[in-house]
């Protein structure tokens, strides 16, 4: 059994969260701001400190940094949550964005029990004219953009824990019936917590604010995966890949990629009509890898083809009832990747889409 200090200022998601601790069978500490986490660490020393990054009186951050200067603390582990990207998530153990699954968030609290934390990055000081100077244009946007992810998305991820302890609950008890609304539940707090992650997305692209996070890499492989899941995901629809034989090496930010994939695969089974058919094909045009997305579908209007990428575009005549973002972020996402997002299509004959993505010099 360990001692895990909790530092959330929202009551719900302490509460949920000290719950799940509980079950797993370790001993919880709570505190409902960054002041009061770093005075219950100081008096009983925790196993391992769960921590919200935005709250009162110290950020997660700032008492991750706190904690590190401590010698007696420094060891201690460290899980970071945030529905933003809060700059110094590297310096921790482990960093899950909101909303949690709880799968994944006992997961993670599991694995950081059990491993060494790693060495803390330096902290960057500003400098004192920057602190004079006070924050920029961009840094106060960047602020509000952090608030409103954490103002909307805490309470999204406090009420996805609960639905999934309820489920929980009904997989021992519960009727058929329950499950299924409990289940339609998850899906659609999962559908908001997508529109609100597009959102953001959107206006940090706008802002230049996405840095990726490349990592060289097989691509074949990560193709393969990516389409696998969608197999399973959606057994009706025959999903088939050519090209594959072939080893593809990019260096690319898998994370970033797999939304591009993922929305151009979920627009096609969206779209695909009757034929329920998807084909993905990997092939090698010079300096580029070319990853083309195909359906036999309704297809997009020629008038409203050359508008798709835009922001908040929804093509008329497709019955679509999107956000408009997908296909923006997407396409954003490519360029940043110095690729590009390109598409075909035909109404009534289908939509192939295109993605180039720069091979290794």
């Amino acid at each position: 059994m360990s001692l895990v200090l909790i530092a959330e200022d929202e009551e719900a998601m302490l509460e949920i969260f000290a719950q799940v601790l509980e079950d797993l069978g370790h001993r919880t500490l709570r505190a409902q701001n960054g002041e009061e986490a770093l005075t219950l660490a100081r008096t009983e020393r925790p196993d391992l400190v769960v921590s919200d990054h935005m709250m009162p009186r110290r950020t997660g951050v700032e008492l991750l940094r706190m904690l590190r200067a401590d010698p007696r603390l420094e060891k201690v582990p460290f899980l970071l949550l945030s529905a933003a990207q809060p700059k110094g998530l590297e310096e921790a153990d482990a960093f899950l964005s909101k909303p949690v699954d709880l799968d994944t968030f006992e997961a993670a609290v599991q694995q950081v029990l059990r491993s060494r934390p790693a060495a803390p990055a330096p902290r960057e000081e500003a400098t004192a004219a920057e602190e004079r100077a006070g924050p920029s244009g961009g840094a106060v946007r960047e602020e509000m953009l952090n608030w409103v992810a954490h103002e909307i998305k805490t309470p999204l991820s406090s009420a996805r824990l609960n639905a999934q302890m309820l489920l929980r609950k009904q997989g021992e008890r519960g009727s058929a019936e329950e499950r299924k609304c409990s289940e339609t539940i998850l899906r659609q707090l999962d559908r908001m917590n997508a529109l609100v992650t597009s959102i953001l997305d959107a206006a940090r692209l706008s802002e230049g604010k996405v840095a990726l996070r490349r990592e060289p890499g097989e691509f074949t492989a990560f193709l393969q995966e990516v389409v696998q899941e969608w197999r399973e995901l959606q057994p009706q629809v025959d999903f088939s890949l050519t090209g594959v034989l072939q080893r593809v090496a990019l260096s690319f930010d898998a994370e970033r990629v797999r939304y591009i994939l993922n929305n151009l695969l979920s627009n096609a089974v969206k779209y695909g009509g009757a034929q329920r058919r998807v084909e993905v094909s990997l092939s090698r045009t010079p300096g580029l890898a070319l990853v083309q997305v195909r359906d036999w579908g309704v297809g997009i209007p020629a008038s409203e083809l050359r508008n798709i990428f835009d922001r908040f575009h929804r093509a008329d005549g497709v019955g679509g009832n999107g956000h408009g973002l997908g296909l923006y972020i997407a396409a954003a996402l490519a360029r940043l990747h110095g690729g590009s997002l390109t598409a075909q299509s035909e109404l009534g004959h289908g939509s192939t889409f295109s993605l180039r993505l720069p091979l290794p010099a």
